[in-house]
């Protein structure tokens, strides 16, 4: 083997040792606990419902309602993923990457929204009383925005639903069949597979309910299933930024822009 065939050996092997370095560092950034990602919601579901069946009327006067545990989780999570969402928003790839700032600054705006409207915007836990030409209004008497019209509650609710059924269920389920999915030029933007578990959760509760209003069968998974399946719609925000955040750095550790050069702008 001549020195040139020794040096372009070497560079080829550098090269791929390079390229398998990134290849795991991308792959590790698609990766959360098992204990947060798959056991905490596992265990939040089965305490939720243990204490339904068992302690109803504990779990009307400290679960649900408007400053019970449940409800103080609705403003809680969405808070965590504003200040993850934040810390996405001061790094410098994604300041140079318009598409990214745009789409993480829609949900640092959608999180605040949510903590906020979750929790009247302080009215639940200071109690001051809402103004009349508000209650006039307000379909609940309460200092939010939601309470006033379908387009500001329902609509936005279904549409947030619909991207936790695709994000969440089915591009997990065709990437195992269709890996290059997760290929493609906005692979960055696609939900990872560990928001998989809280999607299915949160839909099977709310589905369950759904069939029982039906008349299907009258036992209930949980009491008021809408309100945990906010729940686990807003743990699966935040597993979704916290892992976008994992991806940009794994991208910076590789030498790589917040997405590839060619899609950027």
């Amino acid at each position: 083997m001549t020195q040139s065939d020794t040096m372009t050996h070497t560079s080829d092997t550098t090269t791929r040792g390079a390229e398998a370095q990134t290849t795991l560092q991308l792959q590790d950034a698609e990766r959360l606990p098992a204990l947060l990602y798959l056991w905490l919601p596992l265990v939040i579901a089965a305490v939720l419902m243990l204490t339904w069946q068992m302690t109803p009327a504990f779990y009307k006067a400290y679960v649900v309602g408007e400053i019970g545990i449940l409800e103080g989780t609705h403003v809680l999570v969405p808070l965590v993923s504003a200040v993850v969402a934040l810390r996405i928003l001061l790094m410098p790839e994604t300041r140079r990457d318009r598409l990214v700032q745009i789409w993480i600054l829609l949900g640092l705006l959608g999180c605040l929204y949510i903590a906020g409207e979750e929790a009247s915007w302080g009215q639940h836990y200071a109690g001051w009383l809402t103004p009349e030409n508000w209650q006039a209004i307000n379909d609940q008497g309460e200092t939010n925005l939601h309470n006033t019209s379908s387009w500001l509650d329902q609509k936005p609710r279904t549409l947030l639903e619909l991207g936790v059924i695709v994000g969440g269920i089915l591009i997990p389920l065709l990437a195992l069949k269709w890996p290059s999915v997760r290929r493609g030029r906005f692979a960055l933007f696609l939900p990872p597979a560990v928001c998989f578990p809280v999607a299915v959760i949160g839909e099977v509760a709310k589905f369950w309910e759904r069939l029982a209003g039906l008349g299907l069968w009258d036992w209930l998974l949980f009491y008021n299933a809408s309100e945990v399946q906010e729940l686990y719609i807003y743990l699966f925000i935040l597993f979704y930024l916290i892992v976008f955040r994992n991806r940009v750095l794994a991208r910076r550790a590789a030498g790589l822009p917040a997405r590839p050069v060619g899609t950027a702008h």
